[in-house]
This record gives C-alpha cells, structure tokens and sequence, in this order.
C-alpha cells in the first residue's frame, strides 16, 4: 500500500472510501465503470437514505450521457445520464450503460429505471454490485435480461461495494454508517486533559472537514463542547446543492452545556441537536432528542435510529476520547480515520479497542505525520 501525498482530492476520496480507481489508468468497461463511480462521489454527503448511484451512458466509446443521484425522491443516476443524453441531443438507442448499482425495478417516489432503460432503447447494461434491497435484489437484473438487454454484473465491484457500503448497511440493520475520526499526536494522545491541544496544523485540520462534507451528521461529547467551543460545522470549500443539511448533535444528557456555547447557533442547513436522557430547560433553536439512559449516557443505539429516522446513512463521531471508546465498544463503528502526528500531544494516551477485522486500508500523508483509514 503506497502513502498518498495529501491534497484536496485525496482528502474527499479518503473520506468518501476510496482511494477510487482512475478513469485514466484504465481501457474499455472498465474506463466506463470507473467514470461512474466518479459521477457516484458528486452524490455522496447529499443522497440519503438512497445510494449516490453513479452511471453513464457510452456509444461507440463516446460518453453520451452521465448522471448521479443526488436527493431522496429525485430521479435517479440513470434517469439523469438519459435526461443528459437528451441535452446534449444524444440518442441512446443502442447504448451501453455502466451504472454502479443494480437499476430499481419498482415504483417508488420516482419510476422504475429498468423501465427507463428499456424504453430508451439501451442494449446492454454493465453493474457494478446487486442491490441488496429486498425491493430490487437482483429482480432488476432479471428484468432488463428478459427483455433481451445483455447484462454484465461485477466489474469493478469491489470499488462500488464501498460506495454503496452505508447503503447497505441501512438496509440490512436500519441503521446509518458511523466513521470515527481522531487527532492523535506520536504518543496516541489527544492532548493535555482540559485543554485545547491542535494535534494537527491548519492545512490539515481543512482536510479534515472532508470527512464532514461525506457525512449527513456529526456527533460530538459534551467535553469536547466544553473545552473547545467550537462551531462543528461543515466548512469544505466546494459548493454543495441547496438541499443538503448536516446535522450538529451533541451528547449532553443533563442539558449542562451554556447557552452561549457557539454550537448552539442557527447555521442555515445545519441543523442542531442536544441528545439528552432527562428533562433539561429547553434551548431556542435547539432540537432535543430523548433517548433512554445506557449506563453510559445515552443510548447511542438509540441516537443511531433517530438520526436513520431523519434521513441520516453517514454519521462522523469527530469527539472525544471517551465517546469514541463508546461507540467502539459497542461494535458501533464502521471505519476510523486516525490522524496521526509525529509529534507528542503531551496528554494520556487514548485506550482504543479496534474490531480484530479491521485493516489498513489507506494513507495520506503530510510532512509530520499521516491519515489512516482502518475498516
């Protein structure tokens, strides 16, 4: 496994679960798959509970059409690709189309794209990975071959398993995926107890918010609030579509956080919440979320289907020590991003437990230290 020299677009394809193949590197379905999945990442962070579908449409080896789906109750990738084609005054009688997940064959919120397809004249179609929704799960593969289209399924599957990872992840458990990610200096600490500790420089810490970009919502303790009083808000530069929302949720059982506390203010699309077991004094502009005590705190089970509820498939626990050894413990992360410097934080090293399953998956690097992401 190579490290990568940290950029703008190794940090969005780390925090999106990549590293992604390249388009460029590759010849014939699978430069046209791999296209798609890049058409996929523009939807991530924006499509939940639905999948970013990524597709494109090719005609004798031209791209005629490309689409992602980017908004529960929109049309979906393949549908976009065809609207596209049409732009473009394309005809897709006789495409192929590489789509990275299994077209829906049912009548949801928008139509079934096996008929979309079929109706548009496409003869051939190349999946990435079968939709393990029960509504879909290969019926529309089965679809698309009884009308005589020829299909091809698993060309780079792999790739777009993790794509689709949070997805199905829904699916099969109802609940959303969970990435944690820490700042932790040579010595595996976040710094001195109780006080503000910039484990990384500047220019890494705006990679970080890569991470918040691919997410829906972000969760945070109350000793982070505490100490650092930040905005925890989503400061990516690109631009990103009108609709999307990330929501802000704090751990704060007892309501003992101020309302001063600079979390606590109104940003447009990024919704706050206070998660809390009792009663507190209500705070304006705030959401609480009432879950049931675990010993801990809050059941962040609980939390996990209330923000599912919501419209959530990709929750970032960004802090601190102990709620991160929460969610571990409780088998409730998915993949951990650990920034690490190789200079000391100069506080107590945090006690991680890490699923025995897990592997390095991949590095980014700066001149003092390295982004690890484990699954």
């Amino acid at each position: 496994m190579s490290d990568l020299a940290l950029t703008p677009e190794v940090a969005w394809a780390l925090a999106t679960g990549g590293p992604w193949p390249d388009p460029n590197s590759l010849s014939g379905d699978a430069h046209f798959m791999a296209l798609a999945l890049a058409e996929g990442l523009k939807g991530v962070g924006l499509s939940s509970p639905n999948p970013p579908v990524g597709c494109v449409l090719v005609k004798g080896d031209r791209v005629i059409g490309r689409g992602v789906h980017t908004r529960a109750g929109d049309p979906h990738g393949e549908i976009m690709a065809l609207r596209d084609a049409e732009a473009r005054a394309e005809d897709p009688k006789g495409a192929t189309a590489y789509v990275t997940l299994e077209p829906c064959c049912h009548q949801g919120r928008t139509g079934p794209c096996t008929l979309a397809l079929i109706q548009a004249g496409v003869t051939r179609v190349v999946v990435g990975v079968q939709d393990p929704n029960p509504r879909v799960d290969g019926g529309g593969l089965a679809i698309l071959r009884a009308q005589g289209i020829a299909v091809e399924e698993g060309l780079l599957g792999e790739a777009c398993t993790r794509l689709h990872a949070p997805f199905f992840k829904l699916i099969h458990t109802g609940l959303p995926w969970v990435t944690l990610k820490l700042a932790l200096g040579s010595d595996g600490s976040l710094g001195p107890s109780g006080q503000t500790t910039q484990v990384t420089p500047p220019d890494v810490q705006k990679m970080a918010h890569a991470l918040r970009r691919a997410s829906e919502a972000i969760v945070v303790g109350r000793h982070t609030i505490v100490v650092d009083d930040p905005h925890l808000t989503d400061r990516w530069p690109a631009a990103t579509a009108p609709h999307r929302s990330f929501a802000r949720v704090v751990m704060d059982e007892d309501g003992q956080i101020p309302p001063s506390a600079r979390v606590w203010a109104p940003v447009a699309g990024q919704p706050v919440f206070r998660a809390v077991t009792g009663d507190p004094v209500s705070l304006r502009g705030v959401e609480d979320l009432h879950l049931p005590p675990d010993g801990r705190g809050c059941s962040l089970r609980h939390l996990l289907h209330e923000l599912a509820a919501r419209g959530v498939g990709r929750v970032l626990v960004e802090g601190g020590g102990t709620l991160a050894q929460a969610f571990l413990a409780l088998g409730l992360v998915d993949e951990f991003h650990r920034f690490q410097s190789s200079v000391p934080a100069g506080g107590s090293p945090v006690q991680l437990t890490f699923p025995k399953a897990w592997q390095l998956q991949a590095t980014g690097t700066w001149p003092t230290g390295r982004w690890e992401v484990w699954r």
